[in-house]
């Protein structure tokens, strides 16, 4: 039986996401509009998030426990919160990467198979 669950095109993108952020705060803590920054840097300026719309994925992240936050004041008047990886988070993060890879792996063979393939998971 075929253990791969492919996950719904409206929990792709959210499931993505997640992943992105996770993988950054993997490499250090960061705040909220350093993580869009970071993103756009990396895919020079092809993929972007608003920032308005990482919070409500940071904030259920926190709620599953996967990342935690703290305060930290950059001036007399003015404080980021960063987020922190925590080891649940890790290994969350490990769990959506390996269904991620699988997914692309499926989407492949289907894109490039011809009648009679058949797909063959691999361990």
């Amino acid at each position: 039986m075929n253990s791969l669950k492919l996950p719904l095109i409206t929990g792709l993108k959210k499931a993505t996401i997640e992943m992105m952020l996770l993988k950054l705060l993997s490499e250090s803590d960061m705040y909220g509009y350093q993580m869009t920054q970071e993103l756009k840097k990396r895919s020079t300026g092809i993929y972007t998030l608003l920032e308005g719309s990482i919070y409500p994925i940071l904030y259920r992240l926190s709620d599953q426990g996967y990342i935690s936050f703290y305060e930290q004041k950059i001036t007399q008047r003015q404080s980021r919160v960063y987020y922190h990886l925590e080891e649940k988070g890790i290994n969350y993060l490990e769990q959506l990467l390996t269904n991620y890879e699988q997914f692309l792996d499926v989407i492949s063979f289907l894109l490039y198979s011809k009648t009679g393939d058949i797909y063959q998971e691999k361990k």
